[in-house]
């Protein structure tokens, strides 16, 4: 991929070279030059509008790989209009911030060989291969940085600045205390209170708002999660205060955005500085069908400031007023997941083989499948195909039981290279390790995660649930009719509450406890 770089002009194109960029071509020179027949044929697909430089480092390196770096590439289908929404802001320079191969810095180059363009990733290899498409199409006026973006400092220049792109897809766990840092002293300073569990991709917009003066605009498309979430927060009052949001366009989650990632994504169109009265909100079925990005439903502002979840904004329905009568979940109920395992395949076991190792007076029946719930018509029962949870008093006294010391012995040793259970993140945390503290058992269970909406179901023979389902605990005491009455609206009622979870690629949706306390129900079903 170097020496290809190197023999399509990476060189001439960009200014100088950063020391992980020439160490990179000095690796690669002994490998001599490239197949002239071979580049000839690179060249006509970046002529053509191709990348192909971008599609070989996805084919060769795995997604896997990447991930720690975010580099997911965004297909035409959504840089074509982004790029057209850009342009036509006439700004006197683009930034393409997390460049990649440079699908978005390139398709600037293409139309407007002399517009100054900064394309800045902090990968070396991707960089350098996007110096070598921006010679390929002639580029006179472009800098590329091989740096973080995040503590990159660009010069003002005359006139407005874009910025443009996708920045790269990287979640919190993956990102460094120091990251973290910046982003809350970067939140601190744009007056947004910022969430460790922000990704790298509300970092770039944090850096983008620290950035921007007034008039410059941005367009960025992104995981769409941070419409609900609560790290999200951070971008949303970004857009409502000071980055200027102008349009968002929701892919549906059904579509594949990202070739090689299972995420949602939003489209983004803003400009610093401005107010507008309102939001232009689109959702559109995939990709090809984006298009115009100054369509949408205008929605006013004061209506995405009162709300924290946007998702619902973007639905083709209009919001009606809630009819009298309703009440949250949350004034009935409770919501808790179940109980958190650590090790499924060693808490979790079928009858026989608790019989087996003499462990069934440890046991109770379990809900361990969402399937369970979601096909239970209303009702879970204890069968014989039951799976069981070992559920073990604290204060036992393992010597007293031989079998049961034997098992749990077990859990104390590795196997192979895996390390004991007892001192795994999740095990090793709670007194003694192998004390679940499983809940009491709740009325109704509900499946909390699927690609249809939640189901609910009565739970008279009273199995534990693990977190695969969520328990709901009235918070007074209902009758048996009462309860039935309950699931049964909840299940009729079920298909009204989709969106109001979080919405993941292929249409996965997931309800947090909060969220599902949040559903609105008519209190008379319990009265």
């Amino acid at each position: 991929m170097v020496c290809l770089a190197v023999d399509l002009g990476a060189l001439t194109v960009g200014g100088p070279l950063t020391p992980a960029e020439r160490q990179l071509v000095a690796d690669a020179a002994a490998l001599g030059t490239s197949d002239p027949d071979e580049l000839r044929s690179i060249r006509a697909a970046i002529d053509a509008g191709d990348d192909p430089l971008g599609e070989r480092l996805c084919a060769v390196w795995a997604p896997e790989d990447r991930r720690g770096l975010g580099a997911f590439y965004t297909g035409a289908e959504l840089v074509g209009p982004m790029l057209d929404w850009t342009l036509a802001r006439s700004p006197a320079r683009v930034i393409d911030p997390g460049c990649g191969s440079g699908r978005f810095a390139v398709g600037v180059a293409r139309r407007a060989r002399d517009l100054a363009l900064v394309a800045i990733d902090i990968d070396p290899l991707a960089t350098l291969l996007t110096r070598a498409a921006l010679a390929v199409v002639g580029a006179s006026a472009a800098t590329v940085l091989q740096a973080d973006y995040t503590g990159t400092r660009l010069p003002l220049v005359a006139g407005r600045s874009a910025y443009v792109g996708n920045p790269p897809y990287v979640r919190h766990h993956q990102l460094s205390p120091a990251a973290k840092t910046w982003a809350v002293a970067a939140g601190r300073r744009l007056g947004q209170p910022v969430s460790a569990l922000a990704g790298l991709h509300a970092h770039f917009y944090l850096a983008t708002a620290l950035a921007m003066q007034p008039g410059d605009v941005g367009c960025f498309v992104t995981s769409a999660e941070w419409l609900n979430v609560n790290y999200g927060a951070a971008i949303r009052g970004l857009l409502l205060n000071g980055l200027g949001g102008q349009a968002l366009h929701v892919i549906d989650p059904r579509a594949i955005a990202f070739a090689d990632a299972m995420t949602t994504a939003v489209v983004t169109c803003f400009e610093a500085g401005a107010q507008p009265d309102a939001l232009l909100l689109r959702s559109v079925s995939e990709p090809a069908n984006l298009r115009d990005l100054d369509a949408g439903t205008p929605v006013p502002r004061t209506r995405l400031a009162a709300t924290g979840r946007w998702s619902p904004l973007f639905a083709d329905a209009p919001q009606l007023d809630e009819p009298s009568g309703f009440v949250p979940l949350r004034s009935l109920a409770r919501v808790h997941r179940g109980v958190v395992t650590g090790a499924n395949d060693f808490f979790i076991m079928p009858r026989a083989r608790a019989a087996e190792l003499g462990l069934e007076r440890w046991c109770r029946p379990a809900v361990t499948s969402a399937r369970e719930v979601l096909e239970a018509n209303g009702v879970l029962r204890d069968t014989s195909a039951q799976q069981l949870l070992l559920d073990i008093p604290a204060d036992i006294d393992r010597a007293v039981f031989p079998q049961l010391d034997a098992y749990l012995a077990r859990g104390e040793v590795a196997d192979g290279d895996t390390p004991p259970i007892a001192t795994r993140y999740i095990a090793s945390r709670r007194r003694p390790w192998w004390r679940l503290g499983t809940p009491a058992s709740p009325p109704i269970v509900a499946s909390y995660m699927a690609r249809q909406a939640p189901a609910f179901a009565l739970n008279p023979d009273g199995l534990a649930i693990v977190n695969i389902a969520h328990g709901i605990y009235p918070t007074r005491e209902l009758t048996n009719a009462q309860l039935t009455r309950l699931v049964d609206w909840l299940n009729g009622a079920r298909a009204a509450f989709r969106g109001s979870g979080r919405t993941y690629h292929g249409g996965l949706e997931k309800f947090e406890p909060r969220e599902m306390e949040q559903l609105r129900v008519p209190s008379a079903v319990v009265d």
